[in-house]
C-alpha cells in the first residue's frame, strides 16, 4: 500500500492535477475570508468553515477521477491488478494518497485562523471541532467518488459521475424539507452529509457524526474493493456480498449511535459560548421534575433554530419527565388554537412548555431567546446574549410549580383603569398568572394574593384601611405606583398604609442632570435611566445585563429609615447624584434647579418585608412611576418586562421563573483594523504560491518529457531497424 501512495502522490505532485485543486480551493477559500472575515471584520470562523465545506462538493471530483479511470483507459489497470498489492492495498493507498492532498490543503487554511488569532479571539477546542466535521465531511465525498472512478471507463466520465452524485447530496436536504412522508425525510435526513456536519459547525462534538463520516467512507472504500474484485479473482460476487453485508452492519451502528446520542446526550459542547451546556440551576431544576412537561417547537421544516432544537435534545436527556416535539404551525392549527388565548397566539419560532397535570402552559418566542442591551447616549440596541436556557427552565418551572399565583387590581379610588393597564395584565397573564379585580372593600382578596394599587387619587376609607392591614396581617403582599401627581398628602389613610412598610413619597417631580453619563434618556432631564441596585428581586437581572429601565415622570421616596425590627426595606432603583426635586406650580413650571431644591442621589423604587403579629411575611413594592409597568413603548425600550416579572415574584414569594441563569454571548469578538492588510497579503501569497510550486515543479518535469522524447526520436532515427522490430 505505500508504494501505491507514494506512485500517487508522485502523480498529483508530477502532474498538474494536485496544484489545479488546492489553487481552486485556496483562491475560493480566499475570496470566502475577504466575504466572510475581513469585509465584515468577524472573528466567526465557524461560518467561514461551513462556507468552505461546500467546496469538497466541487472539487473533490477533482481528486479522484484519474486514480482509477485512467488507469481503465490507458489499460494499466490489469497489470496494477496482478501486483503483489492487494485489492485493499491499492483502494487504500489510492484513498490515502487523496486524503493526504486534502489534509494538506486543509492545513494551509490554517493561515485564514492566524490572522483572526493575530487579531480576534480564536477558541481552539470549537475551531478543532470545526475542523474535524469538515475534515470527515471531505473524507466522506472523496471515498465516494473514488468508487465512482473505479466505476468510469475514463477520468471525464468519473469527473460527471462524482459531481453529479456530490449535488444530490448537497440537495438532499432541500427535498427532506418539501417530502410530506416521515419516514422518507428521515432516510434523507440519516444520508445527508451537510446535516451531519452542522453539529460540528456549532461547536458540538458528535460521537454518532464521526461513526457516519467515518462509515460512510469506509462503505464505498469497500464498494471500491469489489468493484476492483471483478477484474482480479472470479470471487468477485463474494467480494460485492461481504460488501454489502459490511454496508448494512455499519447502517445499524449509525442508526443505534444516533438513538443513542439523543437519549443520553453524547455530544459534548465545545462553542465557544456553551450555548447547549446546561448550568447547575437547570440540572437542579430537570433532576426535581416530578411532573411530565411536553414541548412543542412550532418551526417549518428548514428553518428550525439549530442551537435551540440542540438544547431540547440536552434537555431530554437530562430527564425522563421531559418529551419534546417540532411541529409545523401551518400543519397543525388544532394544537395552535389549543394554546392560544386572549392575549397571544403561538406563531412559528415559538415554543409551548405545557403541563398536562397542572393544565398550565408558557408560550415562548423570539424576543424570549435574546437579552438586548442599550446604549444610554444613542439609545441604540444591540443583541447582549442569548436566553435559551433562561427562558426554558424557568417556563418548566412556572408550568409546573404548585400554587397559581393571583394578582388583584383593585379600584374604586381612582386608580389606572382596565384600559390603562391592559398591557399589564397581558404580560401577567402570559406568565400564568391568575389576574382578577377588586372594589376598595377589598372583597375577593385571599390569603396569599397580591393586591395592586395603581396610582390611587382617592383616600382609603377607615374601613377600607383596616381591611387591607388585616389582609397584610395575614400575608397579603402589595404592589404599588405612585407617580409624581398623586395627591398622597391629601390621601392619609392611603399614606399611613404605605407608612407601614416604611414608604414615604417625597413631593415633586425628579429631574435629572443629563450632563450624568447614564442618567437621562437622550439627554431629557425627566427621563431617568435609574441605577438597579443588588436586592432579591434584581440581582439576576443585574448580573445579565438586563438593567436597563426608563422612567419618564419619576416620584422620589424618602430613605429607608431604620429601627423597626419587624420591617426591613431597600432601594431597589435609584436615581444619578445630579438629580434634584423640582415642585411643580401654577406661577412655576420651569424645570431649572433652583437654591434650596433637595439634591439626589433619590430611591426611586423600594421594596420591603414586614413580619406582622401573626408570624406571617407580608411583602411590599412602590415605584414612583406607572409608566415603566403600563406602557409597551417602554418595554420594547428596556428591560421593564423583565423586571415587572421580577417583582410579582418577590412579592409572592416565588422562586424566579428563569432563576440565575446567566444569557450566553452572543457575538463574537470582531478583528481589529490592522487584520485587513495582513489578510489581504496571504490571501493573495496562498493561491500564488501554489502557482509558484506548480511552475518550479513541472516546466522543469516537462523539459525532461520533452527531452526524454527527443532522446528517443533521435534513436529510433538511427536505428530504424530497431523500430521495425518492435513494430
Amino acid at each position: 500500500m505505500k508504494a501505491i501512495w507514494k506512485r500517487e502522490l508522485q502523480g498529483y505532485f508530477y502532474t498538474p492535477v494536485g496544484y489545479v485543486f488546492m489553487g481552486v480551493f485556496l483562491t475560493v477559500s480566499s475570496v470566502l475570508f475577504f466575504m466572510e472575515i475581513l469585509r465584515q471584520r468577524s472573528g466567526d470562523l465557524p461560518a467561514f468553515i461551513g462556507e468552505m465545506s461546500y467546496l469538497w462538493m466541487l472539487l473533490s471530483p477533482i481528486l479522484t477521477m484519474r486514480l482509477i479511470a485512467e488507469e481503465r483507459q490507458k489499460g494499466t489497470d490489469q497489470l496494477l491488478l496482478t501486483s503483489p498489492v492487494s485489492t485493499g492495498g491499492i483502494v487504500g493507498g489510492k484513498a490515502l494518497a487523496a486524503g493526504t492532498v486534502l489534509m494538506a490543503t486543509t492545513a494551509l487554511t490554517g493561515l485564514f485562523v492566524l490572522v483572526v488569532a493575530l487579531y480576534g479571539r480564536v477558541y481552539p477546542a470549537e475551531l478543532a471541532v470545526n475542523y474535524l466535521g469538515f475534515i470527515l465531511q471531505g473524507c466522506a465525498f472523496m471515498a465516494m467518488d473514488l468508487f465512482l472512478s473505479a466505476c468510469a471507463p475514463t477520468p471525464a466520465i468519473a469527473a460527471a459521475l462524482a459531481f453529479g452524485a456530490n449535488f444530490l447530496i448537497w440537495i438532499l436536504d432541500l427535498v427532506e424539507n418539501a417530502v410530506m412522508v416521515e419516514w422518507i425525510a428521515a432516510a434523507l435526513r440519516f444520508m445527508s452529509l451537510y446535516t451531519r456536519n452542522e453539529p460540528f459547525l456549532m461547536g458540538q462534538l458528535s460521537p454518532a457524526g464521526i461513526i457516519f463520516d467515518l462509515s460512510f467512507a469506509a462503505a464505498f472504500l469497500l464498494l471500491t474493493k469489489a468493484r476492483l474484485e471483478e477484474g482480479r479473482t472470479r470471487r468477485a460476487g463474494g467480494a460485492r456480498l461481504t460488501a454489502l453485508m459490511a454496508i448494512l452492519l455499519m447502517i445499524g451502528i449509525c442508526v443505534g449511535a444516533e438513538t443513542l446520542e439523543k437519549r443520553q446526550g453524547w455530544r459534548r459542547d465545545f462553542s465557544f459560548n456553551a450555548i447547549a451546556t446546561h448550568s447547575r440551576q437547570t440540572e437542579s431544576v430537570l433532576g426535581s421534575l416530578d411532573r411530565e412537561v411536553t414541548i412543542y417547537a412550532l418551526f417549518r421544516k428548514g428553518d428550525e433554530d439549530a442551537p435551540l432544537m440542540e438544547l431540547l435534545d440536552r434537555y431530554r436527556a437530562a430527564s425522563p419527565m421531559i418529551r419534546w416535539e417540532q411541529k409545523d404551525p401551518a400543519l397543525n392549527p388544532a394544537l395552535i388554537a389549543r394554546y392560544t388565548t386572549e392575549s397571544r397566539t403561538p406563531t412559528a419560532d415559538c415554543l409551548i412548555v405545557a403541563c398536562e397535570e397542572t393544565g398550565r402552559f408558557r408560550i415562548l418566542g423570539p424576543e424570549d431567546y435574546v437579552s438586548l442591551s442599550m446604549d444610554p447616549e444613542t439609545g441604540e440596541y444591540s443583541y447582549a446574549g442569548w436566553t435559551y436556557e433562561r427562558s426554558l427552565t424557568g417556563a418548566i418551572r412556572a408550568v409546573t410549580m404548585d400554587r397559581v399565583p393571583r394578582v388583584v387590581l383593585m379600584q374604586g379610588h381612582g386608580e389606572l383603569d382596565g384600559e390603562a393597564t391592559k398591557a399589564f395584565v397581558s404580560l401577567l397573564t402570559a406568565n400564568q398568572y391568575e389576574v382578577s379585580w377588586a372594589d376598595g372593600s377589598g372583597d375577593g382578596l385571599e390569603e396569599g394574593d397580591l393586591a395592586v394599587f395603581f396610582s390611587p387619587l382617592r383616600d382609603l376609607t377607615e374601613e377600607e384601611l383596616a381591611r387591607m392591614k388585616a389582609f397584610a396581617g395575614k400575608g397579603g403582599s402589595f404592589l404599588f405606583t405612585c407617580d409624581y401627581t398623586d395627591p398622597v398628602a391629601d390621601m392619609p389613610n392611603y399614606a399611613s398604609l404605605l407608612r407601614s412598610y416604611g414608604f414615604v413619597p417625597r413631593e415633586g417631580l425628579t429631574v435629572g442632570d443629563p450632563s450624568e453619563a447614564g442618567t437621562c434618556y437622550n439627554g431629557i432631564s425627566i427621563y431617568l435611566m435609574p441605577t438597579m441596585l443588588s436586592t432579591d428581586i434584581t440581582i439576576d437581572l443585574t448580573a445579565s445585563g438586563a438593567d436597563t429601565l426608563l422612567l419618564p415622570g419619576a416620584r422620589a421616596f424618602e430613605e429607608p429609615e431604620e429601627g423597626d425590627r419587624n420591617l426591613t426595606v431597600m432601594k431597589v432603583l435609584e436615581s444619578g447624584k445630579g438629580a434634584y426635586l423640582k415642585t411643580m406650580t401654577a406661577q412655576s413650571a420651569s424645570l431649572d434647579r433652583a437654591e434650596g431644591d433637595p439634591t439626589g442621589p433619590f430611591p426611586l423604587a423600594l421594596e420591603a418585608r414586614r413580619v406582622t403579629a401573626e408570624g406571617y411575611v407580608s411583602r411590599a413594592f412602590i415605584l414612583g412611576c406607572s409608566a415603566v409597568l403600563t406602557e409597551q413603548q417602554i418595554w420594547a425600550m428596556t428591560d421593564a418586562q423583565q423586571f415587572l416579572i421580577r417583582v410579582t415574584e418577590f412579592l409572592q414569594d416565588l422562586k424566579a421563573s428563569d432563576l440565575n441563569i446567566l444569557a450566553r454571548d452572543a457575538m463574537r469578538p470582531g478583528l481589529t483594523p490592522g487584520s485587513t492588510t495582513l489578510g489581504s497579503v496571504i490571501l493573495v501569497l496562498l493561491p500564488a504560491s501554489v502557482l509558484l510550486a506548480a511552475l518550479l515543479v513541472l516546466i522543469p518535469r516537462r523539459r525532461q518529457v520533452l527531452s526524454a522524447n527527443a532522446l528517443a526520436k533521435r534513436s529510433q532515427n538511427r536505428h530504424p531497424d530497431r523500430k521495425a522490430d518492435v513494430n
